[in-house]
């Protein structure tokens, strides 16, 4: 697979999460500095409406990164001319709907008005030296030959990139079939596409069905150059595919190893802080559940191998393991926690096991706390310890 390529949206895509806290444009300027250290390939950001999109897209053009920027703007005239006021701007994405249920609900207009309409925007901004994105909006509910007219002429007009956008999330991985068209059938379209048109695609899609990041991946294994992908998902209703998920997948299944993972559990905390977004305790790379272990069979493996339930280490992506003492927790991490904690309070390598406090220890845990009802909650650290205590373990 040739190499592939990140387009992350968080400061764009992910500013229309519904509820999230506004972050300033140095607060953003932040979280563009751990994407360029993450090595993403391109970002996107607002830059025509609002005085903090103005200034966050100037800030960071200034900073001069090592990924792309590209400025988001509608198909019109006047987006295209307040982008060019940016200083350092280099090119745009210009979005506009191309489905039939956006073209006549949302903007009633025609086929070919948005066709004109699209022309004469990416025509404007070719002819200001603007390399284009022109994401096509809705294209996985398009009409399939009037969406090639469109990408005939984005051909034309040399435009690098043309986004698919599964903007309701309804495209899927599969195949054309009697049940599947060609517009939501994401491989069969990519393959259709690249072999009829001479351009780069990317793929943007929306987690509306769940298939977010598996529709980018099948993508980008059918032929896509370019993932379009938001930290932690974020973005509209459902949001988008991670930018962590999809950068994982492209490493641990394609050996694209060009990425600093180490800051992705770090750069989403970074987020999480500047957005007030919640980080769920089971989200995949960087939620603290994720090397987090419990139950008595998973725990015990982990103590002898990691690998035996860790696809890969939690330094690697910058989060931590953690052993938890529960209801379904075997004598084997009872026993490894016993010996962390008095190695670090006491220096004792390791406690004989057959010591008859262990025993009882283990046993009041399992037996007098879970096993009977008392209990339905983890222990915390400081828990653990005033029982090693009563028991006088330290």
């Amino acid at each position: 697979m040739k190499y592939k390529k990140i387009d992350d949206s968080t400061l764009r895509d992910g500013m229309q999460m519904p509820g999230i806290r506004s972050p300033s444009p140095r607060e953003r300027l932040e979280i563009a500095q751990y994407l360029d250290d993450i090595g993403v390939d391109r970002i996107e950001l607002f830059g025509t409406w609002y005085d903090v999109d103005r200034k966050t897209a100037q800030l960071i053009l200034d900073a001069k990164f090592k990924f792309r920027v590209g400025i988001w703007v509608r198909a019109n005239i006047k987006d295209i001319e307040e982008a060019l006021t940016l200083k350092g701007i280099k090119e745009v994405g210009i979005s506009h709907p191309i489905s039939d249920i956006h073209l006549k609900y949302k903007l009633n207009i025609t086929r070919e008005e948005a066709y004109n309409r699209i022309h004469d925007a990416i025509q404007y901004a070719r002819n200001h030296g603007l390399m284009v994105f022109y994401h096509g909006e809705d294209s996985t509910r398009a009409d399939w030959e009037y969406e090639k007219t469109i990408i005939k002429m984005l051909t034309e007009l040399k435009v690098e990139v043309y986004r698919v956008c599964d903007t309701v999330g309804v495209g899927i991985g599969a195949h054309v079939s009697p049940l599947i068209p060609i517009n939501k059938s994401i491989p069969d379209k990519i393959k259709k596409i690249l072999g009829t048109f001479k351009i780069d695609l990317e793929f943007h899609g929306h987690d509306d069905l769940g298939n977010a990041v598996t529709n980018t991946m099948i993508s980008l294994q059918n032929g896509a150059r370019w993932a379009s992908t938001t930290l932690l998902g974020m973005g509209e209703r459902a949001g988008n595919a991670e930018t962590e998920k999809v950068i994982m997948n492209l490493i641990f299944h394609y050996q694209q190893l060009k990425y600093n993972i180490s800051l992705l559990t770090k750069t989403c905390q970074i987020v999480h802080k500047a957005m007030d977004i919640r980080i769920p305790p089971n989200k995949a790379i960087v939620g603290q559940n994720v090397f987090t272990h419990q139950s008595g069979i998973h725990s015990a493996g982990v103590i002898k191998n990691p690998e035996t339930y860790e696809p890969f280490s939690p330094d690697s992506v910058g989060n931590v393991r953690r052993l938890l003492i529960g209801p379904l927790s075997g004598k084997n991490v009872i026993l490894f926690k016993l010996n962390q904690l008095l190695k670090n309070e006491n220096g004792i390598e390791k406690i004989d096991d057959n010591d008859g406090r262990i025993k009882a220890l283990v046993n009041y845990i399992q037996h007098n706390l879970f096993g009977s009802g008392i209990r339905h909650s983890p222990l915390t650290d400081d828990e653990f310890r005033e029982l090693v205590r009563m028991f006088a373990l330290i």
